[in-house]
């Protein structure tokens, strides 16, 4: 019988309490610390019967973990990953995977001179809704895809924002790098690489340092052309964590948050709806819905149990440090090109 790996935790935030609860359920998992700032949660946390600590350094050198999932602000994301690859341990990033490319790329530097596999925690990549929708559109179904909308739209309450760092630039706040990110992962896993983005942004709604929403322009390597719709402080449900059912925290509505468009049919997602009509199209023309097929999963499980499996050296990573620069390249051009008031490549931002 194999024995469970031991993980730890560094963070133990909203996001880091709910890695916690996934990897508690996980028979594979031993959780063996937590580091955590807040002397409140760490004392939540030992009443619970976790060992906890400070410090995430000390922590790393008393429990020796093989796998430690990274749950900080965005900031810290890259040195703690760093932090534990020297110490021999498996870091799962929960994304982004830094707050800046410069951190990135350091991180991509110390994964490939440690020889030790990183995960980063794009949990999406994971939900057999976005494998099923990309699965379709490289099986070339829809034809050659020529136009992509995307919308992450609704409003946060105001509790929400009494984390300070949520609301600070240099620390990765703003719905750009907290949410948006999500989506601009799921379209490059659903349509390909991204060539290139032209955006707008706005601040003026709640008048916080941080963007509240975004308008972008994306072209694909492929040649599609994409539009992006973000806003963090609108009444509107067209956003994945309320159409998708994947957290059982937002209140679900049968609504798509990503339509793709293509010569031959179109797709939407999370619904999975597929379009299409008669060969000539036309006013006239009569349209077949029908449903893609797939079996419902809960991502962050998988995405643990998928944690288990690279610590243990069965699976590559799903998401790599270089998979996840692409990413997050991406999403920064946004407030680049915002302030440039032009396109940005992503070439440029990445160096190749």
């Amino acid at each position: 019988m194999t024995n469970p790996v031991r993980i730890a935790f560094i963070g133990a935030g909203i996001m880091g309490r709910h890695h916690i609860s996934v990897a508690s359920r996980n028979p594979d998992i031993k959780i063996v610390g937590v580091a955590e700032f807040s002397p409140e949660t760490r004392g939540k946390l030992a009443e619970e019967g976790m060992e906890t600590f400070a410090d995430h350094r000390e922590m790393l050198a008393s429990v020796k973990p093989e796998g430690v999932v990274i749950s900080t602000p965005n900031a810290y994301h890259s040195p703690a990953a760093i932090d534990c690859l020297d110490a021999g341990a498996v870091p799962l990033i929960e994304k982004p995977v830094a707050d800046t490319l410069e951190a990135g790329l350091r991180l991509r530097d110390a994964v490939r001179k440690s020889g030790l596999p990183a995960l980063v925690g794009h949990h999406r990549r994971h939900n057999p809704i976005i494998e099923a929708a990309a699965n379709h559109v490289g099986s070339g179904q829809l034809g050659k895809v020529l136009a992509v909308n995307g919308m992450w739209l609704r409003r946060k309450p105001d509790e929400y924002f009494k984390e300070q760092w949520k609301m600070d630039p240099a620390l990765g706040g703003g719905v750009l790098l907290i949410n948006a990110i999500h989506d601009f992962d799921s379209l490059r896993a659903i349509c390909g690489e991204i060539e290139s983005v032209q955006a707008l942004t706005s601040s003026t709604s709640r008048g916080h340092a941080v963007e509240d929403t975004a308008a972008v322009i994306i072209r694909f390597e492929s040649g599609a052309l994409g539009t992006l719709m973000i806003s963090d402080n609108v009444v509107a449900p067209w956003c994945w964590e309320m159409t998708s059912q994947e957290d059982p925290r937002f209140a679900w509505q049968p609504e798509n948050c990503y339509v793709i468009c293509g010569t031959e049919a179109s797709l939407s997602v999370p619904t999975l709806d597929i379009w299409t009509n008669s060969p000539n199209g036309g006013r006239d023309a009569t349209f077949i819905r029908r449903k893609l097929y797939h079996v419902a999963g809960e991502s962050m499980d998988l995405q643990m149990r998928h944690f288990v499996r690279v610590i243990r050296r069965e699976e590559a990573p799903k998401v790599s440090v270089d998979d996840a620069l692409g990413t997050l390249a991406a999403t920064l051009s946004v407030a680049i090109s915002a302030q440039r008031q032009a396109p940005v490549r992503l070439s440029e931002l990445l160096g190749s």
